[in-house]
């Protein structure tokens, strides 16, 4: 197994691990909206997944598919129930997860469909960045509320 893949692993099982129905305090259960989804891409790809399922507030990374070593069934169409605004989603894993009690990891914002995370990588200055050593979570953009576009791409940062 790889370094990305160990890293993204334990991502995959946190992002899971939120994003589940729990006991309520007297009976039941709790329904939990996905927390975010996570898809598999090639590298290379200029041809994106097509992400018009995603529900509103939906979050949803792409991540390069030697990377993953069990893929998640997405769940694009489910409201993301019982989590914070997405914005705050976003914030809250890069700056008060990653790095801390996650792996620290590239987080990269995707500005287009036609955009592959290799190109990205490109146009960051990255090129020779090791896949199989550096695990990336890419953001898509056009995924997200133009409203948050920004801060998004602000919290996108450099292990």
């Amino acid at each position: 197994m790889t370094a990305a893949q160990e890293d993204m692993g334990q991502i995959v099982d946190w992002l899971s691990k939120s994003s589940r129905y729990y006991k309520a305090p007297m009976f039941g259960d709790v329904a939990v909206g996905p927390y975010a989804s996570i898809l598999s891409i090639d590298p290379d790809t200029r041809a994106m997944p097509d992400l018009s399922e995603l529900a509103e507030g939906g979050l949803v990374f792409l991540v390069p598919t030697q990377q993953l070593v069990k893929v998640p069934v997405p769940h694009l169409e489910f409201q993301p129930d019982g989590h914070p605004p997405l914005l705050e989603r976003v914030k809250h894993l890069f700056s008060n997860k990653l790095g801390v009690e996650l792996p620290d990891v590239l987080t990269l914002a995707l500005t287009a469909p036609d955009v592959s995370v290799n190109d990205a990588l490109f146009a960051e200055g990255l090129s020779d960045l090791d896949l199989d050593t550096v695990a990336v979570l890419a953001v898509p953009l056009w995924a997200i509320p133009a409203a948050d576009r920004g801060a998004v791409a602000a919290l996108c940062r450099y292990p």
